[in-house]
């Protein structure tokens, strides 16, 4: 079967290195040329997919198609509507190992990377037209509407691959302080540092893996510490916002536990990467996935139903609701902009969902970011 790997520094297509670049092997251990072409142009062409992180993504969409093209004998310049159609259906049956079929989101998202590379293999001429038909399709008045809504002349409408499924995204649900003290609870000194620093700076799992021993040599009297962080979904850098007595903290992990980490690592001549803020038990740096599992295993032992990411859906409506406040005394601060720059988002729409939040979480609109580091720092 297909396989999927990831260049290591010593990749230098063009002089320099490039580290995550995805790349597809066949059953026998070649290139998988075709594929590998669009995804190398994905990661060193296009100005518009910086992010390793969106380059995995699409990588594995595709690992996933091929995987079943090799399954099914089917040749991937040959396929139509038909194939890409079962294909689709495989994934809203109910799967071995959960017994629950993939969420429509995730499906969607396959089958637009898989649309995306067809399409790309039509510019480039190595096909004729791509194996599936678009159709145009009304927006749903409760997806939040974009900065431009008013002067679209589309009307709401949009061409999207006639293989996607309806799809009704659900609305972020933050967590309770009292449901985040729960899972902090049994947690050791790094987890609940780490829990910390995403529900009160927003920062998603990749970028808490990110961080580095660096990012805590801002000082100053100041309540909160400006912190820029560069590897961040979608590579835009941008500050955070960490507070003082939790950046204190953090240090502290860093000259006691993280130190014991360092110096046991050495001993044993591991590889590690001393820049890297968390470290594993073994002194290796956290890793985004491992981040992940943790939280959710400690959720689940606490008894509650959550992901990391909530962590951030749930600093996101604090501050709206804190910004939303502020905006009274001080008109000129408009909350939604302002919450954008803060999670980073490129598109204002995504950002707007939390407006939504505030209005219908009852939670959401009692707490505000004030209330929220009183509770939990």
């Amino acid at each position: 079967m297909a396989q999927l790997l990831f260049s290591t520094p010593a990749f230098r297509p063009d002089g320099s290195s490039v580290e995550n670049v995805p790349m597809l092997l066949d059953a026998r251990m070649r290139l998988v040329e075709p594929a590998c072409a669009w995804l190398m142009h994905v990661a060193l062409v296009r100005g518009r997919t910086r992010s390793p992180q969106t380059w995995r993504t699409y990588a594995e969409a595709l690992y996933d198609w091929w995987q079943t093209l090799e399954a099914n004998g089917w040749a991937w310049d040959e396929v139509g509507p038909g194939e890409l159609a079962a294909y689709r259906d495989q994934m809203l049956r109910p799967r071995g190992d959960s017994g629950r079929p993939l969420a429509r989101s995730t499906i969607n998202g396959r089958l637009r990377t898989i649309g995306r590379f067809y399409r790309w293999s039509v510019a480039t001429g190595l096909m004729k037209q791509v194996p599936f038909a678009s159709q145009e399709i009304a927006l749903s008045r409760s997806r939040p509407q974009a900065f431009l809504a008013h002067v679209d002349a589309t009307g709401g409408r949009i061409r999207a691959n006639e293989l996607t499924v309806r799809h009704m995204p659900m609305l972020p649900r933050p967590l309770a302080p009292e449901a985040i003290r729960r899972i902090m609870a049994a947690m050791p000194a790094r987890d609940r540092l780490i829990v910390e620093w995403a529900v009160t700076t927003g920062i998603r799992r990749m970028e808490v893996a990110g961080l580095t021993v660096r990012h805590l040599k801002g000082a100053g009297s100041e309540p909160m510490v400006p912190v820029q962080i560069d590897e961040t979904k979608g590579g835009r850098s941008r500050i955070i916002y960490p507070p003082a007595p939790l950046v204190d903290r953090t240090r502290a992990y860093v000259r006691e536990e993280r130190a014991v980490l360092v110096r046991r690592a050495a001993t044993k001549r591991a590889d590690r990467d001393p820049e890297a803020l968390f470290l594993t038990c073994r002194g290796q740096p956290m890793k985004p996935r491992r981040v992940g599992a943790m939280f959710t295993a400690a959720a689940e032992a606490a008894g509650v139903t959550a992901t990391f990411h909530a962590l951030r859906h749930t600093f996101a409506a604090a501050m709206l609701r804190f910004l939303q406040r502020e905006a009274r005394a001080n008109p000129e601060l408009n909350p939604l902009l302002a919450l954008q720059v803060l999670l980073g988002h490129a598109d204002l729409a995504t950002t707007a969902v939390y407006l939504r939040v505030v209005e219908t979480d009852l939670s959401a609109i009692e707490t505000s970011v004030d209330d929220l580091y009183a509770a939990l720092l």
